[in-house]
């Protein structure tokens, strides 16, 4: 397959010859130039150096298929095969020439300007001898200095017939156009560009992107030789081929389709890159189009969707750190609230919520606590409606009263169901919600501890409405046990309610005659008029009977017994009844460490007041304005500055909410200097 001999011109020359010739009267070296360092770029047999002839030849006598053969060598055998199928009329060996490129193509196609060469050899070949395929298999370059020769054909063809131009025809139409900017996210996610691109077009053109083929140019097509040793006019169909690469539409309004698909993959890629081995995962995926999102995710290694799914449907408990690894977040960062918030997003994403959203929870979830996974509706709202944040604490005490005993008994969880169930204003997934935070609770009572120093949020005229349902809580597994009285005189207290109100609305609680589960004798319940406690048969008083109500004296007898106890929530609970904090005036000097790297760059009142702030991670409203006030500061201020401060150093906030003020105590987890010192006056605290 090669030109041998002393006379091969050139076309429109007689004297010149062909590049390719083979002159075997040329001086050959005896040693080659494997590197062509002596090849020009448009190299002639008969014009390069000895060494390269030496070179060339043996490549020529070898295979033809070393991959790290010099590529100009390729190119001169080339331009044989070229001249061969195109300047040669009916060539008898041209099937084996064609298939010859082929062959090359595979070998040496990582050139791309090679490439690019045989493909339009290949393309012009097939429009001069008229074999055109039925269906275009395109691999376009993008951005290629001119539309491909096939791909103008395969547009003309559409024209001519009436027939639409298909998506994918298009998109390659775009990717070609040199005009075209192709982005990270369209090379990089190619088969999901191709999935939104062919999305787009269709519901933008729902007859189909057509266009008519009168006052459209012909098109055609000039061969120019790789060799550039000759030209070749070539007329597709007798020359009668619709051209429209030179109109502004489609590709205008093709070249905008693209662009938004590729901004919608703008997060995916860039959630992707920040991959080992650009390796997609819950994470990444979460970011694309919602039409996209299943279907993708349910082809990750590993199945991370169809464990989300038996989770939520065996109402299954994992640890944070654990759904953070199946979601493909880092896991030893999960303990800061924004990746919290993060990984919230995306379990969202695919219609699930879990009970340690830092938007709907109290605090930030450390690394092992367990979270309870459930489906959503429709994607979670990123924050909480206004009935849910006084349910929510509803709820909460209610657990506390019903953990008073040490056991939350099924009447009592099923009582907790109700009031959940039948709240108003709340969404379905808000309801949802809340019944996972009771399950996890039930498997840890030590969850709702905390809430105990919510008792202050809730609004004055609502509370003795949770005082009655606190009451109806600890009556509904139908015996009362001391520690629940000394649990609800505790919330009462808190709740600047009168204690008397309590034993009056314990005289009027419901529970049948049965024996309580400590072992102690009964007490003894009435039903108040229009109450009935789900699920406890109670049989109506006979007619006439004076009423059954709780003796006093026993009443007192428990109050007595629960004041001496040790603990009243049998080491579950500790005493939340926190009084209000007087600090001192802010003249006296306030003595903070010196050196505590932890607050490097901040102002010295600024340190105290982080130092105290971090001891614990919540602040209700009232409780973080008298901190920050006798730090001699404004609130508002005083967290704008502290924030400030974190962005700089940790590129994170350290104070987040209003009411309450949550507090990224993480941020200092590693450094244990001692905190500053605050002399507090404290009243009222209950013995």
């Amino acid at each position: 397959m090669i030109y041998v001999g002393e006379h091969l011109p050139r076309q429109g020359s007689s004297t010149d010859p062909e590049n390719c010739l083979i002159d075997p009267r040329l001086t050959v070296a005896t040693h080659g130039d494997p590197l062509g360092q002596t090849m020009g770029y448009w190299p002639s047999y008969s014009s390069i150096s000895p060494p390269a002839r030496k070179s060339y030849l043996d490549w020529l006598a070898g295979s033809r298929s070393d991959p790290d053969a010099y590529i100009g060598y390729v190119f001169l055998y080339f331009y044989g095969l070229e001249r061969r199928l195109m300047l040669e009329e009916s060539p008898p060996d041209a099937d084996g020439v064609v298939a010859e490129v082929c062959r090359l193509l595979q070998v040496y196609g990582g050139n791309g300007s090679f490439k690019r060469y045989a493909g339009e050899l290949l393309s012009a070949f097939q429009l001069k001898s008229a074999q055109l395929p039925e269906k275009f298999d395109l691999e376009v370059e993008e951005n290629s200095y001119e539309i491909p020769i096939m791909l103008k054909v395969a547009l003309g063809m559409r024209v001519r017939s009436g027939d639409a131009i298909e998506p994918d025809l298009l998109l390659a139409y775009v990717l070609a156009d040199p005009e075209t900017r192709v982005r990270t996210p369209a090379r990089r996610a190619q088969s999901l560009l191709r999935e939104l691109f062919a999305e787009a077009v269709e519901k933008q053109y729902p007859n189909g992107v057509r266009v008519p083929a009168a006052g459209v140019r012909k098109l055609k097509v000039n061969y120019r030789a790789c060799s550039a040793t000759f030209d070749l006019a070539i007329r597709p169909f007798g020359g009668d081929l619709p051209d429209i690469t030179n109109r502004s539409e489609p590709i205008s309004g093709a070249r905008r389709i693209f662009d938004d698909c590729t901004d919608r993959l703008d997060d995916y890629s860039r959630m992707l890159g920040r991959s080992e081995g650009l390796r997609p995962s819950l994470a990444a995926v979460a970011q694309l189009p919602s039409g996209l999102r299943v279907k993708n995710g349910e082809e990750l290694p590993g199945q991370p969707l169809r464990r989300l799914r038996e989770l939520s449907n065996d109402d299954g408990l994992i640890s944070i750190q654990q759904l953070a690894e199946l979601a493909g977040m880092e896991p030893n960062k999960i303990s800061a609230r924004a990746k919290q918030k993060e990984l919230s997003a995306i379990l969202a994403a695919f219609g699930y919520g879990h009970t340690a959203d830092p938007s709907f929870s109290l605090k930030s979830a450390k690394p092992d606590e367990l979270v309870m996974v459930f489906g959503l509706e429709r994607e979670a709202d990123p924050e909480p409606s206004q009935h849910y944040r006084p349910m929510q604490l509803s709820i909460m005490l209610g657990m506390v009263i019903a953990f008073a005993d040490g056991l939350l008994h099924p009447l009592e969880e099923r009582r907790l169901f109700d009031k959940v169930d039948g709240a108003p204003g709340l969404s379905r997934d808000e309801r949802v919600r809340l019944k996972a935070e009771i399950k996890v609770c039930a498997a840890d009572a030590s969850r709702v501890v905390d809430w105990t120093k919510r008792i202050g949020d809730v609004p004055a005229d609502r509370r003795e409405d949770l005082a009655d349902e606190l009451v109806a809580v600890a009556a509904a597994d139908g015996t009362l046990h001391p520690r629940e009285v000394s649990q609800l005189e505790k919330l009462f207290r808190q709740m600047d309610l009168d204690q008397n109100s309590l034993y009056s609305r314990l005289q009027g609680s419901v529970a049948p005659q049965n024996r309580s589960r400590d072992g102690s004798d009964d007490i003894p319940f009435v039903i108040p008029a229009g109450i009935q406690p789900p699920g406890i048969p109670v049989s109506p008083a006979p007619p006439k009977a004076p009423a059954t109500r709780v003796d006093i004296s026993r009443l007192e007898a428990i109050r007595r017994e629960t004041r001496t106890t040790s603990s009243v929530l049998a080491d579950i609970f500790v005493d939340e009844a926190e009084p209000p904090i007087e600090l001192q005036p802010a003249i006296v000097e306030i003595e903070t460490s010196n050196g505590d790297a932890r607050f490097d760059g901040l102002e010295r009142r600024y340190a105290w007041l982080l130092s105290q702030l971090i001891e614990q991670e919540t602040w209700t409203a009232s409780d973080f304005e008298r901190l920050v006030r006798g730090a001699d500061l404004m609130p508002g201020a005083a967290k704008q500055a502290l924030n400030d401060w974190s962005l700089d150093r940790f590129d994170e906030l350290v104070l987040d909410g209003e009411g309450p003020v949550i507090v990224n105590a993480s941020l200092f987890s590693e450094a244990t200097p001692q905190s500053p010192s605050l002399t507090v006056s404290v009243e009222g605290m209950s013995a």
